[in-house]
């Protein structure tokens, strides 16, 4: 046990846990005992299924103090060729907002899931496709291509600005109030730096309805060379599709 102690406010897969205990000398037969004292001492505290956080004997700490180094090692256990952050929380991320979301997306090249963290929180590990015109290819390679590295502290791959916002457009919710202002702080800072290609690639393969939603909010917020650029991206790669919202 004690070289399990050793790795105090580590995050530890049990498969970790077990190498540590047989390295140690102990016996195979006696892992589950070993991992149930710690665990009724409040030495070992299982974050969710897989992945134990070994706690300090003096100060535990809380799951919300550690999320980012849960998700990367989420991300190296279950998904070995990388995890690109998406949804809601990428474009909050380009925003500098660092607030823990309630339920996380996570684009991968093959991996698909849902994980339950001890605090209630979600991780919802998906692949991403392509519409049926363009044959419901997987996008991993685009996504890895548009993708930026933060630090919040671990080192974690983001949608890059236009596919956040295009994720974020993308979502229908009952607070739709939070994201349309979300989505106007983000205009503010980024409207004249969106890439037109990228837009219009991510279009072509995806996202029409949010780009259309996109068109509209540009014209309603007087940002008018992002509203042409979007009505050019529609004529060229949506086929000058204009769809109700």
């Amino acid at each position: 046990m004690k070289k399990i102690c050793e790795k105090m406010l580590e995050l530890l897969t049990k498969k970790e846990i077990i190498d540590l205990w047989l390295r140690s000398g102990g016996s195979n037969s006696r892992v589950a005992y070993a991992m149930s004292i710690l665990l009724g001492r409040g030495l070992l505290e299982r974050i969710c299924s897989g992945i134990y956080l070994v706690q300090n004997e003096k100060k535990s700490i809380e799951i919300g103090e550690c999320y980012w180094h849960i998700i990367s090692k989420l991300i190296s256990l279950h998904a070995p060729s990388g995890g690109v952050i998406g949804g809601e929380k990428a474009l909050e991320l380009h925003l500098s907002n660092y607030s823990l979301p309630d339920i996380l997306i996570i684009y991968t090249r093959d991996t698909a899931m849902r994980i339950k963290l001890i605090d209630g929180r979600e991780v919802h590990m998906r692949t991403l496709v392509s519409g049926p015109k363009t044959g419901k290819k997987n996008l991993w390679r685009t996504l890895v291509d548009n993708a930026i590295t933060v630090e919040i502290p671990e080192k974690i791959q983001i949608c890059g600005r236009e596919l956040a916002l295009l994720e974020a457009l993308s979502l229908r919710r009952h607070d739709a109030g939070i994201e349309e202002a979300n989505i106007a702080r983000f205009l503010r800072s980024f409207a004249s730096l969106l890439d037109r290609d990228i837009l219009g690639n991510l279009t072509r393969l995806r996202y029409i309805r949010p780009l259309n939603r996109l068109r509209v909010l540009a014209r309603d917020l007087g940002y008018m060379s992002l509203y042409a650029m979007t009505l050019e991206i529609i004529r060229d790669e949506g086929g000058g599709c204009y769809l109700n919202l």
